[in-house]
């Protein structure tokens, strides 16, 4: 497996540029782009320039993260909301094919509200509207040679919180361009699950992407998303994750992301240096890093 770098790991002291200088000093093979970070460096870059980098660079772009839908998405009852995903997407695909990058990460709809409890809504019409939804992202994506990676996160303000539920979608679509993306603490938080056998359900040709990260526990039962840590400890059962990976023959690219507000608190080539060196000795450890 590559080993590679998602900017959200330095998102709050860190810019696009600067990561892209980090991830090659330090060895990623591959680096997932925030569309809010590409937006910022294109104020001041174009992208042509960020197309050469990529060219005469060892590291590559793999996904743009990413996408967050909602449950009326392209029905026509929003249309103005309507419009700014869908630019945002088109964009992206635009840019992305640009410069080399295959993928983009669709998150289902969530409550997005930390505060604001679980996401209300049947299975039936959440199944409903990521199936509208993917086949509608597909169209638009086929012609730029984009791949969607559906990415189901496990805590309760998620529509779509299990590998069966997202696979039953994917499955319901069936389109050479979708398939999933699976982050070791996204399928911890639902019910702290660490038993990743799971993932044999899927067909591994329809695994786009993986992340890895770890987590600590959370003292009052409400994990977030910013209990997420690097690989060397935590909660999380990554070397089984991995282990699983490793028994489907996936050979793709494995990920760190990480949303920790401490990290951010640090220096850029702190969080980059760690984030390598503690998913690198992961890997290696679970015979599975190919440098």
């Amino acid at each position: 497996m590559k080993i590679g770098y998602n900017e959200a790991t330095a998102m709050g002291c860190s810019d696009l540029a600067t990561d892209l200088a980090l991830c090659e000093k330090n060895g990623f093979d591959y680096i997932e782009l925030r569309l809010d970070m590409l937006k910022e460096y294109l104020k001041q870059h174009s992208v042509s320039e960020l197309k050469q980098f990529f060219q005469s660079s060892k590291i590559k772009p793999h996904a743009l993260n990413a996408l967050y839908t909602f449950p009326d998405f392209c029905t026509g009852k929003s249309p103005d909301d309507d419009k700014i995903l869908l630019d945002d997407f088109i964009w992206g695909c635009d840019i992305a094919h640009e410069i080399g990058a295959q993928y983009f990460i669709i998150v289902p709809p969530l409550q997005r509200d930390p505060n604001g409890g679980p996401f209300i809504g049947s299975w039936q019409d959440t199944r409903n509207n990521c199936i509208r939804i993917l086949e509608r992202l597909s169209d638009i994506a086929k012609p730029y040679g984009i791949k969607l990676c559906l990415e189901l996160v496990g805590f309760e303000r998620s529509s779509v919180r299990t590998v069966e539920q997202a696979w039953d979608i994917v499955q319901a679509v069936s389109r050479d361009n979708v398939g999933l993306v699976f982050d070791a603490f996204n399928l911890y938080l639902y019910n702290q699950l660490n038993d990743f056998s799971v993932m044999k359900l899927v067909d591994v040709d329809k695994i786009y992407a993986v992340h890895i990260n770890n987590g600590d526990a959370s003292p009052d039962h409400k994990p977030t998303q910013a209990l997420r840590r690097f690989c060397d400890s935590g909660v999380v059962n990554v070397h089984q994750f991995l282990a699983v990976l490793k028994e489907m023959n996936y050979t793709g690219m494995v990920s760190i992301e990480t949303f920790r507000p401490e990290y951010w608190e640090k220096s850029p080539e702190w969080v980059v240096a760690e984030a390598y060196r503690t998913t690198k000795q992961l890997m290696v450890e679970s015979g599975v890093f190919c440098s």
